[in-house]
């Protein structure tokens, strides 16, 4: 099932979204993405449990990364049809699948479905990033079957300054800050799911929130170890922290009293009538 274009959205948010702190050319990208994977699936499951699933069911999951739910999809619909699209396919690409699992290159700002093909739309930390997500929402609903269903996941910082470790907190309001300078992130994005998703014509909105806690997981530690990596050089080069500053924070990681919550990931379905 392929996206078709569309001029709706008439601007290069991919190039930013590629060149920036979280493309694929950028090194331990593909490690970090497979951490966050093994850290959100779960999560994400218990969302998907929710919802009336059948086999020959039509999805897709928009930015797949290496593709661990695609494949999640995929084995939970076998009599039907899953397609994982990136900006950049290159980790799905080189991954196994079967038969029913489709990767396409897709920017989801410019290309669409066909109307009402899919019964589920999954996104997740993705459209925080975009400066028209309400938009991309509107254009997803019109993407799915009635009856479909529209799965969005993004996480919120909490508060830097609620944070009782101030180098910590100081690293962490930082990293929000550059990722919205250079890509446009908005830390708000998530609450403001539930209303876009309503406001699009669908139905039954819920919400749930998982908490990522520093300190107490070596999965979730060696995810933020590697997104701080990944930030150093953009934390150094926009004057938003010294190399002996993030180097301060991150050491937090090694003190075995050390936890602290860092962000919620926000998870929001609801269903088109």
């Amino acid at each position: 099932m392929k996206p078709t274009p569309t001029d709706t959205l008439a601007r290069d948010t991919g190039r930013a979204y590629a060149d920036g702190v979280l493309g694929h050319d950028r090194s331990g990208e593909y490690e970090r993405l497979r951490l966050l994977e093994r850290i959100s699936d779960p999560a994400t499951i218990r969302v998907l449990d929710r919802l009336p699933m059948t086999r020959s069911w039509h999805c897709a999951d928009i930015g797949a990364g290496t593709g661990s739910l695609a494949h999640h999809l995929a084995e939970r619909c076998p009599d039907g049809q899953v397609t994982a699209t990136d900006l950049d396919t290159r980790y799905l690409d080189a991954m196994p699948r079967p038969d029913n699992l489709t990767v396409l290159r897709q920017d989801v700002t410019r290309e669409d479905f066909p109307p009402a093909s899919l019964d589920l739309v999954h996104v997740r930390a993705l459209l925080t990033h975009l400066s028209e997500p309400a938009e991309v929402v509107r254009r997803m609903v019109s993407w799915l079957k009635p009856g479909g269903w529209l799965v969005i996941e993004d996480p919120t910082y909490l508060p830097a300054e609620a944070s009782p470790q101030p180098e910590f907190a100081a690293l962490l309001a930082a990293c929000g800050e550059l990722l919205a300078r250079t890509q446009g992130t908005d830390n708000t994005w998530a609450r403001k799911i539930p209303a876009a998703m309503a406001d699009a014509g669908l139905t039954d909105v819920a919400m749930s929130a998982e908490l990522s806690v520093c300190g107490r997981s070596e999965v979730e530690d060696a995810y933020w170890r590697q997104c701080f990596t990944q930030a150093t050089p953009g934390l150094l080069a926009h004057g938003l922290m010294t190399g002996r500053q993030i180097q301060r924070a991150i050491a937090h990681f090694d003190d075995p009293g050390f936890a602290d919550a860092a962000w919620l990931m926000v998870s929001c379905w609801a269903r088109r009538r």
